[in-house]
């Protein structure tokens, strides 16, 4: 009999419920549910994915009971102080999850240590014991849900590992020959933002897969560098492939061949490359080593062509032979994985800018910790003056774990996951008061909790999706009503002073889920438009600052956490792009919001390199009056991105837009005066080389913002971000 993927899973987890409450119970411990909840938690859509949450959980839990004897050992008899010690771990936990690839190890170590609490009655010191028992419930879930992955229907990942990149390949090869049958038929080059998104969408893919099968199949472990630097390298060429379609969009009307020497047989190349590439994944052969080439531009042609079309074709070289540099590197990457090369060790930049990116401050990620905290200490303060408040210190555990649960998924929306849990709640009282109290021995109890839960994983799986966070709350919610134990106590008041206790968290949650300010996915959105702005306007004008101004410490802090804010600002904006439902968009069209994104997108990509250009320093060389006009563009760019932000609402934008213009028309003259500077020396071949690239990105920057202006125009932000239901 054919069973789906989705009943198999379903399966699973019944299975390994029935098994943890049954050793739970033989065992005689106090509450069998944290087993049942690890099970849930863990319950993944493929092993790799599950065996991942596994070790983490574990490695998580480990981390926090350390953390919770030292708080104990530090504040043993305050309870303010161990509270406030409590909160910042808590905090600390929230912040990192949130920029981390380990998320269930962060969230494990916030709501652990509150588990110790609450087994303990909110007192470490009279029996940890309590607590390590706790623990030991949570790890039996644990290991026996790895155990029926791996021998029931394993779901490896090592072959999505292989679909996955031989798709990113395919994706990245077929955007190459649209962008060079463009280029070469000379076609005028226009974004496609549905090609960019599914290239982006491909990479993401790969990189969780590399993720998944490194840990459900030994023969990725083995090499699990070489295809970590295989993803790194894959997301340089996404990159690269992206800003060459960026850099066509300006110079593909003037016919690149032309001004390029030896095109024709560079298109050749590449696409060759990316050919070995795809069949050395896809068909276990080594690709060909191949030797540098680089683009040249053609002088005598070039000196023929304005200032602006001679920098669109600058900036166009340089996305081709960076193109070029890194299909070099992917080629060698996939080699490392059939050879068990070592080319991996040369690359450490990518650390880097994770830990930049993990420890940097970022306003929603604080605005999260905010959240989780006021809830947190809501419950607490309600705990402790509130006499014989329902639930105690589990209301205080709950809300932590939700809070959490909700920091990862902007689509959890708090009143229909409220709505679904009572609704399952409800359905599960039937079992409750007619079903389970004429149950004689496990084996009836097991079988009922093996229907119910197969059912619950089922739909909830088939209606949310295998990850989805309300589906977890769905499952989660009613093995606390059923609270199964040898000492099963069956009473109305229990069943309804749960309902009581549900009701209390979600209105708790729904409090201190708009404080700092609202959760709204459409007013978060908009804010992180503005903030993704604001901080264009701080870069770029960085260049222009002097030197000395550049080196203390403040100002370097200032740049970093702005440069942050562009880095992250994509994440940020698709993430509460999400939770805003297509059927409540007001104001502006879907068509509209994702040109938006598209848009944002492209001018954080030139505002990096742009960033680049200005912290390399490069040397400029150019006839002076073209390096006043460019750099007075600076402070007009800055002005424009301020105005878009919010900010300066009293600047005429229509005669900044036409000084802004006019600044690129005088700068737009003939090129030969810089030809000629370019060849009386070496080193004025680079700086005009260098202003050239500079000129190109900023007209590039331009033309996005001149297009973003007028789009942001045309829509009613105030409708758009207007309270609607959560």
């Amino acid at each position: 009999m054919f069973l789906s993927r989705n009943a198999k899973e379903s399966i699973k987890l019944a299975s390994a419920l029935v098994i943890v409450y049954a050793i739970a119970m033989g065992l005689n411990w106090e509450k069998p549910f944290w087993g049942g909840f690890a099970v849930i938690v863990c319950s993944q859509a493929n092993l790799g994915q599950s065996l991942n949450r596994a070790i983490l959980w574990i490695l998580g839990t480990i981390f926090a009971l350390l953390g919770g004897w030292l708080i104990v050992a530090l504040f043993p008899q305050d309870r303010w102080l161990f509270m406030i010690a409590l909160s910042l771990w808590v905090a600390s936990c929230i912040y990192f999850l949130q920029g981390s690839r380990y998320q269930y190890f962060w969230v494990t170590c916030g709501y652990v240590i509150l588990l110790l609490w609450d087994a303990t009655g909110g007192d470490f010191s009279i029996s940890y014991e309590e607590g390590i028992l706790r623990v030991q419930e949570s790890s039996l879930g644990i290991i026996v849900y790895v155990l029926i992955s791996v021998l029931i229907w394993p779901n490896c990942s090592r072959e999505e590992l292989y679909e996955a990149s031989v798709e990113l390949l395919e994706s990245h090869r077929l955007f190459a020959i649209s962008c060079f049958s463009r280029l070469l038929n000379q076609e005028k080059v226009e974004i496609r933002p549905e090609n960019r998104v599914e290239l982006l969408k491909a990479d993401a893919r790969l990189q969780i897969a590399i993720d998944d099968a490194s840990s459900d199949s030994y023969e990725i472990w083995e090499c699990r560098k070489q295809w970590g630097y295989f993803g790194v390298c894959a997301s340089a060429m996404t990159q690269s492939l992206l800003k060459l379609e960026e850099s066509l969009g300006l110079s593909s009307e003037l016919g690149v061949p032309n001004y390029f020497i030896g095109m024709k047989e560079y298109v050749k190349d590449m696409e060759h490359r990316f050919t070995q590439i795809k069949l050395t994944i896809s068909e276990g052969k080594l690709a060909d080593n191949v030797k540098e080439r680089s683009v040249h531009g053609d002088l005598e042609k070039i000196k023929e062509l304005s200032t602006f079309e001679t920098a669109a074709l600058s900036v166009t070289k340089r996305s081709l032979n960076d193109l070029e540099v890194d299909s070099r590197a992917l080629i060698h990457s996939v080699n490392d994985i059939k050879n068990l090369g070592y080319s991996y060790v040369k690359y450490l930049g990518e650390q880097g800018a994770y830990w930049f990116s993990l420890i940097m401050p970022d306003p929603d990620r604080l605005a999260n910790v905010v959240r989780v905290l006021v809830g947190i200490w809501i419950a607490y303060l309600a705990y402790l003056f509130v006499p014989d408040m329902l639930g105690g210190l589990l209301v205080v555990l709950l809300i932590t774990v939700i809070a959490i649960i909700t920091t990862l998924s902007s689509q959890v929306r708090l009143f229909e996951t409220c709505f679904f849990v009572i609704l399952v709640c409800l359905m599960s009282a039937p079992l409750y008061f007619f079903v389970m109290p004429k149950l004689y021995g496990f084996y009836s109890l097991g079988l009922m909790i093996f229907i119910w839960t197969f059912i619950l994983c089922y739909f909830s799986t088939k209606a949310f999706g295998a990850q989805s966070m309300t589906r977890v709350l769905v499952l989660i919610f009613p093995q606390i009503i059923f609270n199964f134990s040898n000492y099963q106590v069956y009473n109305f008041g229990v069943y309804t002073n749960y309902f009581f206790m549900f009701a209390i968290i979600f209105c708790i949650l729904a409090i201190s889920r708009n404080i700092p300010f609202s959760s709204h996915p459409e007013k978060n959105f908009k804010k992180n438009v503005d903030r993704f702005l604001n901080s264009s306007a701080c870069l770029v004008v960085e260049g222009d600052i002097p030197v000395a101004k550049r080196r203390p410490i403040y100002h370097q802090l200032y740049v970093l956490y702005h440069l942050n804010i562009i880095m992250v600002s994509h994440k940020n904006i698709l993430y509460w792009k999400e939770g805003i439902s297509e059927s409540r968009i007001r104001g502006m069209s879907k068509e509209q919001m994702d040109r938006i994104v598209d848009l944002l997108m492209l001018i954080a990509n030139q505002i990096k390199i742009l960033y680049g250009i200005d912290r390399a320093e490069l040397n400029f060389v150019a006839p002076k009056k073209i390096i006043r006009e460019a750099f007075i563009w600076r402070c007009l760019a800055r002005k424009i991105f301020f105005y878009l932000s919010g900010k300066k609402k009293k600047i005429d934008i229509n005669s900044l837009m036409v000084g802004y213009k006019r600044i690129f028309d005088r700068a737009d003259i003939d090129v030969s005066e810089l030809m000629e500077l370019r060849e009386s020396s070496a080193e004025s071949r680079e700086g005009v080389s260098n202003f050239l690239y500079f000129l190109g990105v900023a007209h590039c920057i331009n033309n996005y913002l001149a297009e973003f202006f007028h789009l942001s125009e045309s829509v009613d932000w105030k409708y758009f971000c207007e309270e609607r239901f959560l």
